[in-house]
């Protein structure tokens, strides 16, 4: 993979967090890895809800928080500003939900910003949810975990 910009999916950081998956290992010692602002938001709503729902007891809810906490401080956060709203407003080549609109378009802005003159496939878009690494994969991002 050529890629050296790494946008994480809040799927991603959910398996790992919640699920103990290892998904984010590939990650380790990557300098330029973002997300929108929603992962923060959806994180911390996944682990009310599943603190909420008994799935999760109030031990496990607090040291996911605070292992959260700990792993975002190397994360960018991609402000969700009008280049971006309006972004997501628009197509996309596959149907797209909405959450998964912002993040894409995030992604774009992100490497727009970052890497102006680069193509697509110098950002690895790492999501777990299959429509939208196909989406990424037709925007001529990397999708690492596809298939």
């Amino acid at each position: 993979m050529n890629a050296h910009l790494h946008y994480l999916d809040s799927s991603v950081v959910l398996a790992w967090i919640l699920e103990g998956r290892s998904v984010l290992e590939p990650l380790s010692g990557q300098a330029a890895v973002a997300s929108s602002r929603l992962l923060w938001i959806e994180v911390s709503r996944a682990i009310h809800r599943a603190l909420q729902t008994n799935r999760v007891s109030p031990a496990f809810a607090t040291e996911a928080r605070h292992n959260f906490e700990r792993f975002a401080a190397g994360v960018g956060s991609i402000r969700l500003n009008d280049t971006v709203l309006r972004r997501a407003e628009g197509p996309f080549p596959l149907v797209t939900r909405t959450l998964d609109a912002l993040h894409l378009a995030s992604a774009e802005a992100w490497l727009a910003a970052t890497e102006p003159a680069a193509g697509p496939e110098t950002l690895a878009l790492w999501t777990l949810d299959e429509r939208m690494n196909y989406c990424a994969a037709q925007l001529g991002f990397a999708t690492p975990l596809l298939g």
